[in-house]
């Protein structure tokens, strides 16, 4: 039977379409009983990039953990990257204190593959593709079987999560010893150290012939941080082989639109349709046009300094426009003064977010 997890419902809503359907975001697992972790440096933090203006980078809360295993591949739990939607609006930071991270060490994604068979719980692995190689060298996958006498053994856990002090964003290790192994999870105790929020996603190592190797993501756990279930990666080598092709392809080039582009009259396809930071989001008409990863579709008005009850202030290269939703011709669908208001477009940079809050 599955370990106790806690769930949150987010509902999906726009202004230009139907409500999408309600998500289910398992809780999370940080390292408690661990110590500051200053190796590692391919486990990375992920953090939401924020689209509006006054809300730095540096101030974004870490959401999940994640591993390079290859320049543009970093893994991770897929309930970290539900929304397909969601990779756009996401950096993984790889410094040891997510918020004191030079620009360099913040590198933005660019498209996420989830485990086709994922529920909350099952096949939970995922990856991202970052937008450019980082600035670490990766984690080899070694592609081991998890060793028949795993149980008992002592394994590694690292992350960005909850520490004894109730902080996160400080990347953390500990040991905890394997108490099951499954077909596709194996589970662990506290030993003293344990995952726990804000770790999810993020690797657990086991030495075996004198060196640390990844064999699991974590998944989920216990409120109390003492016990928890992780994704053995040995049984998913084809869907992160697949992964790894992916992340290999050069990333497709983009033509650069700044603020004085109508982005209502820009269609798109798909996200890599759109530059960097948009994302491709659908019309009640079924058409698609290229929007601020996490917002509606629209298009940059007015400069401005700060969203209000009215308008939301997002960021335009080096300045702030208004973000205006665009209108839909005869038919109906998106207008500018109707809909659910200019809040009601943060669909993933406000309502994902929380979904991924840590629970405490």
């Amino acid at each position: 039977m599955r370990g106790p997890t806690v769930m949150l419902l987010a509902l999906a809503v726009g202004a230009c379409g139907p409500p999408g359907e309600p998500r289910l975001a398992v809780q999370r697992q940080a390292v408690t009983g661990g110590v500051a972790e200053p190796g590692f440096p391919a486990v990375g933090a992920l953090v939401p990039v924020s689209p509006l203006c006054g809300e730095p980078d540096e101030a974004q809360p870490v959401t999940c953990t994640g591993t390079l295993i290859s320049p543009r591949a970093v893994l991770t739990a897929a309930h970290c990257i539900e929304n397909t939607d969601y990779p756009r609006s996401l950096s993984v930071v790889f410094a040891s204190e997510a918020s004191q991270a030079r620009p360099p060490e913040r590198v933005r994604t660019l498209d996420g593959r989830i485990h086709p068979a994922w529920l909350p719980g099952d096949n939970d692995i995922g990856v991202l593709i970052l937008a450019a190689d980082a600035p670490v060298a990766p984690v080899p996958l070694t592609g081991g079987a998890f060793p028949q006498d795993g149980v008992g053994q002592t394994v590694q856990v690292v992350g960005f999560g909850l520490d004894d002090q109730g902080r996160t964003g400080h990347r953390r290790s500990g040991t905890a010893q394997v108490s099951a192994a499954a077909e596709e999870t194996f589970s662990i105790t506290a030993a003293p150290g344990m995952s726990c929020s804000g770790d999810s996603g993020g690797p657990v190592f086991l030495e075996t012939g004198g060196a640390k190797h990844l064999v699991g993501v974590t998944s989920y756990g216990n409120l109390a941080c003492t016990a928890g279930t992780n994704m053995r990666l040995d049984v998913h080598e084809a869907f992160l082989q697949r992964a790894l092709e992916d992340a290999a392809q050069p990333p497709p080039a983009r033509e650069p639109f700044g603020p004085e582009v109508d982005a209502c009259t820009v269609r798109c396809q798909e996200h890599a349709d759109c530059p960097l930071g948009m994302a491709c989001v659908p019309w009640a008409s079924g058409e698609k046009s290229c929007a601020v990863a996490g917002l509606e579709a629209g298009r940059f008005g007015p400069a401005c300094t700060q969203s209000d009850d009215t308008h939301l202030c997002v960021k335009a290269n080096e300045g702030c426009r208004v973000w205006q939703p665009c209108v839909e011709a005869a038919g109906g669908g998106c207008s500018a003064s109707g809909g659910q208001g200019p809040l009601g477009g943060l669909l993933l940079a406000l309502l994902a977010l929380a979904a991924r809050r840590p629970f405490r």
